[in-house]
């Protein structure tokens, strides 16, 4: 959009400088408005995510929390006035919410297996589990959601092969 005149007093230069705010006003915003992009970024099809068909579409604009697999688990304020991601440990991390009493011990074992270092993380606060959806999380290190449930899986050792990416 720049052109040589732009600088200049005249009606052409005046209509440079015009079109290239016109553009610059819907360019610019394309690269810093989409958060929907930036957060709400999803793995889809990734072999260390336990994938399940369908999914949230994809906006680029808008942010929709989601704990679908491949999403990064969404951001909350817990009941002490402390972020989420504040609590989560290193390593694979099984989140039990709303003060689930799932045992975990079998995909504990299976991920540990594989050598990977996991954590159990209680969480019993209601605000947790209400916008997480469920009982039961597994986050890989970059805090992207690998498998959620109700209860445990039904096969612990499928979930942390693919967790770890040691599935067939």
């Amino acid at each position: 959009m720049w052109r040589p005149n732009i600088r200049d007093d005249t009606p052409e230069g005046e209509a440079t400088r015009r079109n290239l705010s016109a553009v610059a006003d819907v360019e610019q915003r394309k690269s810093n408005e989409m958060i929907g992009a930036e957060l709400g970024y999803r793995y889809v099809d990734s072999p260390i995510i336990c994938n399940v068909p369908g999914g949230p579409e994809h906006l680029f604009r808008d942010y929709q929390p989601t704990t679908w697999p491949g999403a990064r688990l969404p951001h909350l304020w817990l009941d002490d006035g402390t972020p989420m991601q504040d609590h989560v440990p290193d390593g694979y991390s099984i989140l039990k919410l709303g003060r689930s009493r799932a045992d975990t011990g079998e995909l504990e074992r299976a991920i540990r297996f594989h050598g990977a270092q996991v954590s159990v993380l209680n969480v019993p606060d209601a605000v947790a589990r209400d916008i997480y959806g469920y009982d039961l999380i597994l986050l890989r290190p970059d805090l992207h959601v690998v498998w959620r449930g109700q209860g445990p899986p039904a096969d612990a050792a499928k979930v942390a092969a693919i967790a770890t990416g040691h599935a067939p």
